[in-house]
């Protein structure tokens, strides 16, 4: 009953959504070091208009994935790249093996 959201009420503004504005500057702001270089790069290489606005709404969503991250998160993430866990193959290793299988 309480799970379902209501429709907005006509003439009743709805609350902002919380997170990362979907604005250029915003998403490069909130994007975890190193991604804000590819974002803009590949924002600039979109042509105008529904390509560029795909490219907002790819990198929009990382953005609010990054700034959710906690620092448990972090370090978890870390351990998987560098297969630093027992067992654990290194992340960069996998994905390496995956892309040289297509």
């Amino acid at each position: 009953m309480g799970l379902v959201p209501r429709p907005a009420e006509p003439g009743v503004p709805r609350p902002a959504e919380p997170g990362v504005p979907r604005t250029a500057h915003a998403i490069a702001a909130a994007l975890a070091p190193g991604r804000e270089g590819p974002f803009l790069e590949e924002l600039l290489a979109a042509q105008a208009g529904d390509e560029q606005l795909a490219v907002m709404d790819r990198w929009h969503l990382r953005a609010v994935a990054d700034t959710r991250r906690t620092d448990a998160d972090r370090a978890r993430a870390a351990a998987l790249r560098t297969g630093e866990r027992a067992g654990v193959r290194p992340l960069d290793a996998v994905l390496a093996a995956l892309g040289g299988a297509r």
